[in-house]
């Protein structure tokens, strides 16, 4: 029991270091964060500050961070997806 216990929190440390990187980014490039979430699903506990809620959800495997952008495309059309996405140049060596 002890080790899954360990192993949880080491994971729990792990995420949040890692989700904490894309925050500080996001707040160094000026990008309105919504939320800082340690976990998935519903939340347990949260705080908001400014315009960032501060959440520790009930999943403790993960965690994310909601960056201010378009949520939604501007339209319902699938993008178009080229056959080759990586075309290649016409050079004079090529056979």
């Amino acid at each position: 029991m002890m080790m899954i216990l360990t192993a949880v929190v080491v994971l729990g440390v792990l995420v949040f270091v890692h989700e904490l990187g894309h925050f500080l980014v996001a707040k160094r490039a000026r990008v309105g964060v919504l939320k800082f979430s340690l976990g998935f699903g519903p939340k347990l506990v949260g705080v908001k500050r400014g315009e960032t809620e501060y959440l520790i959800s009930a999943l403790p495997l993960g965690g994310y961070v909601k960056m201010i952008g378009r949520i939604r495309p501007t339209s319902r059309r699938r993008p178009q997806i080229p056959s080759d996405p990586f075309p290649r140049r016409a050079s004079a060596s090529a056979p």
